[in-house]
């Protein structure tokens, strides 16, 4: 099973190794301090499948595309992947929808993380309703002040056992300082101008992170797809999206959206 998104990676450094060369960790795919939410308030919200099992999260941006992560859907045999779009639960309702084509931007990094996105063309379009709808999309290298307050969906693990991970949960967090979150992931290489980072500083219930590939939105905008981070609302270690202004024009290049 397709499981990047949960690995909390362990990064094992040989002596004398250089900043570059370290591996970033990877999203253990947790959402801490989040609630359960219906589907309809986040109606852009997907499962994205791989053979029938839940993988990753994404983003209807239309009806017949979805944005979600590269590392996602890196070296995936396309006819395994599906969407589940419309139920708040990864594992029944809604509509289920097999997957054509993936893009994958051609600057994307799997080692940095960097141009962590990609664009999945659905064999079928979707149907809108208040349960299936598209979010917008930012205009280029549009900017977030720091502290606005966004919010992260998925069905990741919760860390809490009277939590269950089978409805989509989600929760605000603000936008991290980039200068900061440089700082702090500067043992890993930092951060890019293709990421943007979202939590507190203090960590705990507040700072939280989704399912990779899934939504980081702004007023039903999706300014950011949940990529990487060290461990889960750990106390200096925001999350780490990809920021999608960065690559607007790149979307509308590749899809017309």
């Amino acid at each position: 099973m397709f499981r990047l998104v949960i690995v909390c990676a362990l990064i094992v450094a040989v002596l004398g190794a250089s900043v570059k060369n370290l591996t970033r960790p990877r999203l253990d795919g947790r959402i801490v301090g989040g609630i359960a939410v219906d589907i309809s308030e986040v109606p852009y919200q997907v499962s994205l499948q791989r053979y029938n099992s839940h993988s990753c999260g994404g983003s209807i941006i239309s009806s017949n595309y979805i944005l979600t992560a590269a590392h996602c859907t890196d070296q995936a045999i396309v006819s395994s992947l599906s969407v589940r779009a419309g139920s708040s639960f990864y594992s029944r309702g809604g509509v289920v929808v097999g997957v054509k084509r993936v893009i994958q931007h051609p600057l994307f990094n799997y080692n940095t993380i960097d141009y962590d996105f990609a664009i999945l063309e659905l064999k079928s379009p979707l149907k809108f309703s208040k349960n299936c709808n598209f979010a917008k999309l930012p205009k280029q290298d549009e900017q977030i002040p720091d502290g606005t307050m966004l919010m992260v969906s998925g069905w990741g693990n919760t860390q809490n056992a009277q939590e269950s991970r089978d409805q989509l949960r989600a929760a605000k967090v603000p936008k991290y300082n980039d200068k900061a979150c440089n700082d702090a992931y500067k043992g890993f290489g930092g951060i890019t101008d293709r990421m943007i980072c979202a939590g507190v500083l203090k960590g705990g219930k507040d700072a939280c992170q989704g399912d990779s590939g899934g939504p980081l939105t702004w007023d039903g905008v999706v300014v950011g797809v949940v990529s990487w981070g060290y461990g889960c609302a750990k106390p200096r270690y925001p999350g780490v999206y990809s920021r999608v202004s960065a690559v607007r024009d790149w979307i509308k290049e590749s899809v017309d959206v």
